[in-house]
């Protein structure tokens, strides 16, 4: 028998506080493994690896984070549901006053920081919420669920036929 052993690893996501504070260069961040997301027809699922590098640095106050990241992901049509695989790259800059109130709810207080704020808005900026597969897509009928790209049926026919609004199609507008 063959076994398919599958090894899950968790991104890491979180740097020591006081190897920011105490390093007087960057703080070079490498890591590569799952960071689930789902996002309108999107999503990154347990199977996808992605990589991260981060450069941090506190400067007087300020974190300077640089985040590159190279991710797979896959997409349902928002008009026939076919899913659709891509992969993806983005670079995401920002800078932090550690003694302000931040839109990433970040305490700087505590011991750890963790970066999955950055990374999510890194990921989901490259993302469309309106995937359509195709400009042709048909999409699915909305009464017997066929994939009009595929199958023809005649619910469409029917139902308008039948629909309470049938009587608006002979308005003169």
């Amino acid at each position: 028998k063959r076994y398919r052993k599958t090894l899950e690893m968790k991104l890491n996501t979180i740097i020591k506080s006081i190897d920011l504070i105490s390093s007087k260069d960057k703080v070079i961040f490498n890591s590569s493994g799952n960071f689930v997301i789902n996002y309108g027809n999107n999503f990154i699922d347990e199977d996808e690896e992605i990589k991260l590098q981060a450069e941090v640095e506190l400067v007087d106050n300020i974190i300077s984070l640089l985040i590159d990241i190279n991710f797979s992901y896959k997409r349902h049509c928002g008009r026939c549901l076919k899913v659709s695989s891509f992969k993806d790259s983005n670079t995401f800059m920002t800078r932090l006053n550690i003694k302000e109130d931040n839109d990433y709810e970040i305490n700087f207080e505590d011991d750890y920081y963790d970066l999955s704020p950055f990374i999510s808005e890194s990921i989901i900026e490259k993302m469309d919420i309106n995937f359509i597969c195709d400009i042709k897509c048909r999409g699915l009928c909305s009464s017997c669920g066929a994939n009009l790209n595929k199958l023809t049926c005649n619910c469409s026919e029917k139902n308008i036929k039948e629909s309470p609004f049938s009587s608006l199609s002979q308005l003169d507008l």
